[in-house]
Parts: structure tokens; sequence; C-alpha cells
């Protein structure tokens, strides 16, 4: 079922920007569409180690409101920024720290490429899991929902582009011990890496890329992980196009991992047990030091050690490996 069509969204390169506010297409400002934290700080609003002093990630971009009620509530329409079926949607405000929330996966872009869709205030009933809709189209209106409190001025959209790593999240979850329960299944934020969605957006502005394929094609390998692991990551399971191999070697025994800056895992190459060396089960190497500093706080980088994973890194392998 295909609902609707572009309802005026702005364009930017193939796809469609995500809200009413079309300031940064039209290369104006910070201040005219990024919503800073009450820390008033615009780059605040932005991806990467942006909050507080530095130290805490924000993995997608904040949109502010352009328009409100009389009451002061966003009124914005959320726009689907490209055509996509709808994984999941999340109507519980209080059962997440997105509040209510949509996912969107791009299979023509690659199979598990998605979008997500934040603090919303409503969705139509007609979005639902399984329901496919175009670029551009409304999926929802803006607001402030989530499990803590967002301001009436702070209403905003708070968008990401990721990769879904696959279906077994919940065995991975259970298997952290988390003290609260998963309320959201295989569509859990935790499930999603995202991409650097600030430099993809300044990138599809500038005309460098047209689309998010052309990006991810373009993306270049910081760290590169060996792991002597012989099953089958679960993101391969749902993108087969990440492995380097036409087959796995008959003596299968392991992978190279290549990651962006970003974190994001790029490619996968199955190895022969023939080629280890060593008793390390996991080994990092740096392929491009300036580019892995470029993101230093949450990029896949080694340890302190030297040659072992960080502690990011450890956790994003064990999500892959999990049966």
């Amino acid at each position: 079922m295909i609902l609707g069509g572009a309802n005026g969204a702005s364009r930017i390169g193939e796809h469609f920007w995500p809200t009413p506010n079309d300031a940064f297409v039209k290369e104006r400002g910070l201040s005219h569409f990024a919503q800073p934290t009450v820390s008033g700080r615009l780059e605040s609003a932005l991806w990467g180690c942006v909050r507080n002093g530095g130290s805490r990630f924000h993995e997608g971009i904040d949109l502010k409101a352009l328009n409100k009620d009389r009451r002061g509530e966003a009124t914005d329409s959320i726009y689907a920024f490209d055509d996509g079926v709808v994984r999941y949607v999340n109507r519980s405000p209080g059962e997440s720290s997105y509040g209510r929330y949509i996912v969107v996966e791009h299979p023509q872009w690659m199979p598990g490429m998605v979008t997500l869709y934040a603090h919303l205030s409503a969705m139509p009933d007609r979005i639902s899991a399984g329901v496919s809709v175009r670029g551009g189209e409304t999926i929802a209106t803006m607001g402030r929902s989530a499990s803590y409190t967002i301001p009436r001025e702070r209403a905003h959209l708070h968008f990401e582009i990721g990769m879904w790593l696959g279906p077994q999240f919940q065995n991975w979850y259970d298997s952290q011990r988390f003290d609260t329960p998963n309320d959201h299944q295989a569509y859990n934020g935790m499930n999603i890496v995202g991409t650097n969605v600030w430099a993809l957006l300044q990138s599809l502005r500038s005309g460098e890329t047209r689309s998010v394929v052309e990006y991810f094609a373009m993306e270049r390998t910081a760290v590169l992980v060996t792991i002597w692991d012989n099953g089958i990551p679960d993101l391969l399971r749902v993108n087969s196009e990440l492995m380097v191999n036409d087959i796995l070697p008959a003596d299968h025994a392991g992978w190279r991992i290549a990651f962006s800056a970003s974190g994001l895992p790029l490619r996968f190459e199955a190895i022969s047990a023939s080629e280890r060396s060593g008793s390390k089960r996991v080994s990092v190497e740096i392929v491009d030091e300036r580019l892995a500093k470029s993101d230093a706080c949450i990029s896949m980088m080694q340890s302190r050690s030297g040659g072992t994973p960080s502690n990011r890194l450890s956790s994003l392998l064990n999500r892959l490996f999990t049966d």
C-alpha cells in the first residue's frame, strides 16, 4: 500500500528536508533551523560529541519549530526523507527518551538503512508498521514528547539516518542485564548505528553528493577491526551487500570489518584460519589517523592500551555477533 505524495517539502539532493523550515536548504545560519539544548549553544543541536562539554554524544540533529499554535505548541508537519517502508511506530511517549517516534526503512538505498523521527506529538493512524510512504509525505507532527520534560519553547524534531543492526537485538539486550525492559523490540534506538547526519546533509546541500547512497559509497575507512569469530554478523543477515567475499572461505574463522570515523560498519571481509597469527580475539588498526580523530569521542578507536577495542567498539562487536 502506497500512501500520499509530496506535500511541498523542500528538496535536498534526491531527498526531502523533513520539516517545513527550509532555512538549512537555503544556506541560512544555524540559528534559523537548529534547536539547541538548555545550554543555548547552537552546536548542541548537531550530531556528535556536542553536549556536556563534549563528553555526551548526540546521535542525530535537532530541528526547531517554525510554526506554533496559540498555546505555544509546535504544529510543523514532519515529512518522510525519502520513499520507504514504516518499520516501527512508538505511540507511547513515556516509554522512550525519543518519545513518540517512527523508524522508516529505505531498502532502495540499501537493506537496513533507516531514518528515525523522534519527539513527535502525533502520527496519523495510517502510519503503521508495514505501510509504504513517499518522500515528502507528511508522516507526523513535530512535538516535544519524551520520557523526560521538553519545554514548549524547545519543541523539535530529532532526526537520524543510520543502519539497523538486525533482528537479534533482544538476545543482546538480555545479555547486557539492563534494569529496564525493552519496549521497542528490534527497533529500539540502541539497535541503530547512526551515520554522521550533519556531514551527510551538508554534502547533499553542497552538491558533493546527490543521495545517501552516494554518501555511503564515499565513506572512508577510519578503523579496521579483525575479529576471530566464525559466526555470521546479524547485520549481514539483513544486508549481505556489505560482505565483500562472494562466498565464505572453506576454513572461515573470522572477519575484517571496516568502520567509518562515526562507527558505521562499511564492509565485512570473511577471513581464513590460515591468516591468523597471535592469540588476540580482536585487534584494531587505525587506518586513517586524521579521520579517526575527527570524531574522536565516538569513533571506533583503540583503547589507551593500544590495539584493543574501546568500550564502544566492544559493545558494537558483541551486538553484531549475537545469535
